[in-house]
């Protein structure tokens, strides 16, 4: 087996709003790595960008098949969910750095649940046929000199079975309470991942995502019924290992001073739970949807929470099926 890991994009400006659409490689495609390459005005640590201002440098990723959508989703929920379904855990370069300073942070859009994996990566294509588009949304005030750069890995001898496919499925919901979000039907699921605006903090203890059911057919299934903060503290077992954490805090007591202990917070996923199926990644539990006539997720909306929502289910898609 060989792979091939090549530059599709060289330090392209992406310093104005829009979007650049680029035909990706005809071979089956295990992943895409984009990488925002880019310097910064303020000159303190207390100026600089926070990370989520980083990960709202891109809007939306997108990878289109014949104009269909296999990945779909924004710059924060893309970060995240390379984190929680690829495993994929970037060490951003120079985080901390100030003005001019260079900079630089990685987003993996992968087309398969382990990466390199050739039973499961998109298959071989037609130039044209798959496209990636991204949109930017870089201000040329915070972020001057920012630029892109786009690399892929190619499996040329993979014969790959099923493939991966990711897009969102966003609501404002009405009402606190319980609500229904409809999950694709025809192809096994084997994760969901959900993004809830709300989350507790301080002394509130509030989540817009305030429990989890999966229902099929009106018959509770896997998650029968589980609350935010089980489930959050759950993704721990998925991914990956602590490192760069792209941004975290440091807390530590006082009086204790620098004997105090130090404790990790990870920002990055603070708003987002995982609920995975497949745990072994063989389907031997994945969410079966076929023939189905409805697969739910159901969310029990704190009162007072925003009521923002966004779902990304993960399909396992085979490879003579398209959309």
């Amino acid at each position: 087996m060989e792979f091939i890991h090549s530059v599709l994009v060289q330090d392209k400006d992406v310093l104005l709003v829009g979007t650049d659409s680029y035909d990706l490689p005809v071979n089956p495609l295990s992943h895409i790595l984009l990488t925002m390459k880019f310097t910064h005005t303020q000159a303190t640590l207390a100026d600089i960008s926070t990370f989520a201002e980083e990960l709202a440098l891109i809007a939306k990723i997108e990878v289109l098949y014949k104009g269909s959508a296999i990945f779909s989703m924004s710059g924060a929920d893309a970060f995240a969910c390379g984190l929680l379904i690829a495993g994929f855990e970037p060490w951003g370069l120079n985080e901390y750095g100030t003005t001019i300073e260079e900079r630089s942070l990685t987003w993996c859009i992968p087309l398969g649940r382990k990466l390199y994996d050739p039973v499961e990566c998109f298959p071989r294509t037609t130039r044209g046929e798959l496209i990636l588009q991204v949109t930017y949304t870089v201000s040329p005030v915070d972020f001057p000199s920012t630029v892109a750069q786009i690399e892929t890995v190619e499996l040329p001898e993979a014969s790959p079975e099923r493939y991966l496919r990711m897009t969102t499925l966003s609501a404002t919901i009405s009402a606190t309470g319980e609500t229904d979000i409809e999950l694709p039907i025809g192809n096994p699921i084997s994760d969901v991942v959900l993004y809830g605006k709300t989350i507790p903090t301080g002394v509130a203890d509030t989540a817009t995502l305030g429990h989890l059911q999966i229902l099929v057919d009106n018959i509770r299934r896997f998650y029968s019924h589980t609350n935010f903060e089980t489930v959050h503290n759950m993704e721990g077992r998925r991914r990956a290992a602590p490192g760069y954490w792209g941004e975290h805090t440091h807390e530590e007591s006082a009086a204790a001073g620098l004997a105090g202990v130090v404790l990790a917070a990870d920002h990055v996923l603070a708003n987002y739970v995982h609920l995975p199926f497949d745990i072994f990644g063989d389907l031997s539990y994945a969410l079966l949807t076929a023939g189905k006539s409805d697969v739910i997720v159901r969310i029990g909306i704190d009162d007072g929470a925003d009521r923002t929502v966004r779902v990304m289910p993960c399909e396992i898609v085979p490879a003579g099926r398209v959309y």
